[in-house]
């Protein structure tokens, strides 16, 4: 399957986050997987793209204008590049066959709130799954329910996406898609 890894690029966050990313990507790339990969070298998004390159994976990155020049630089199968960050997000969108996010800041939140608006209107029947590691996406979960609680989302909306705690749950649940 061709997954699109949604973490932080930042070189700050934390030894544990990388290892993350690291053995993530180690299971993702062992079943055989693809990458789609946001196009960013640092932080857990680099450990995401060199963990699928040291497997022997595929990668297909996608990135905005003004990283073209990161992208370049990289080892890639196949890449684009769009005008801005919203056409980056749905390049990705439309190139992958699973969206998964790991804990992340800002832009992985956009990621997930683009990926589950482009879900939600266009009507694909696509996976994705927030990976809450330590319990790291549970203040989101959080609003979401009292969206849900003050009628500004549905029902409909808080199924759009999946949640998964640890990397067998995740397995297996790519498993169970496999066999649909």
């Amino acid at each position: 399957m061709r997954i699109f890894i949604g973490c932080s690029a930042k070189d700050t966050v934390s030894m544990e986050y990388k290892k993350l990313a690291s053995d993530v990507s180690t299971m993702l790339a062992k079943r055989g997987d693809k990458l789609v990969f946001g196009g960013f070298e640092g932080g857990m998004m680099g450990k995401c793209y060199y963990t699928f390159r040291y497997e022997g994976s595929r990668v297909k990155a996608i990135a905005d204008i003004t990283d073209a020049k990161e992208v370049e630089a990289l080892d890639v199968d196949a890449s684009e590049i769009t005008l801005n960050t919203f056409k980056r997000c749905e390049k990705i969108f439309e190139s992958s066959e699973v969206i998964l996010l790991l804990p992340g800041g800002v832009g992985t939140l956009r990621e997930f709130f683009s990926m589950l608006d482009e879900k939600r209107t266009k009507g694909f029947d696509k996976p994705i799954i927030l990976f809450n590691y330590n319990k790291f996406f549970t203040p989101i979960l959080n609003v979401l329910t009292k969206y849900y609680e003050e009628k500004f989302v549905s029902k409909k909306d808080l199924k759009l996406f999946d949640v998964v705690s640890d990397i067998k749950s995740l397995e297996m649940y790519l498993n169970n898609l496999e066999r649909k």
